[in-house]
């Protein structure tokens, strides 16, 4: 007898449960009052028998070279060997650094690398050609331990 009820009560409960629609929600149109555009001033067009305007002068200021820039030169001589030349501020035992990197580097080009400090205890690569990754890798190893980043 149980069963027959939970039967017929799983059978009519959607027959009996009524939910009606809900009603269809008002609302108003909102309205937009266009924007007034400004007015225009008056162009003025440059005649000849007006005054000749004066050219302007401009300046162009040189971009200013690194402070501090270590460098390898990786040239080429005469018998065909690789050559690594460096600046002034390249410590003799970090020279083995620079002729890996020109080991590496294109041959047929004379390469440069700088090794440019940033203020951030960063640094920067400047190169004159492309170079591959290997030949970035020695660049990289070669400027940290120039500028004593590592």
């Amino acid at each position: 007898m149980r069963l027959a009820l939970l039967i017929f009560a799983l059978i009519a409960s959607p027959a009996l449960a009524r939910d009606l629609p809900p009603e269809q929600p008002t609302y108003e149109k909102p309205t937009f009052e266009r924007p007034t555009t400004p007015e225009r001033p008056p162009t003025t067009t440059h005649n000849d028998t007006d005054e000749p305007r004066e050219p302007r002068k401009v300046t162009v200021s040189p971009k200013p070279a690194p402070v501090s820039c270590p460098k390898v030169k990786c040239i080429t001589d005469d018998n065909g060997h690789r050559r690594a030349m460096f600046t002034a501020d390249v410590q003799p035992d970090m020279y083995y650094l620079g002729r890996n990197f020109c080991a590496t580097a294109p041959k047929d080009v004379e390469v440069t690398a700088c090794c440019l400090a940033k203020p951030d205890h960063t640094y920067q690569i400047l190169y004159n050609v492309e170079v591959s990754k290997k030949a970035h890798k020695k660049a990289k190893s070669f400027c940290t331990c120039v500028l004593g980043l590592d």
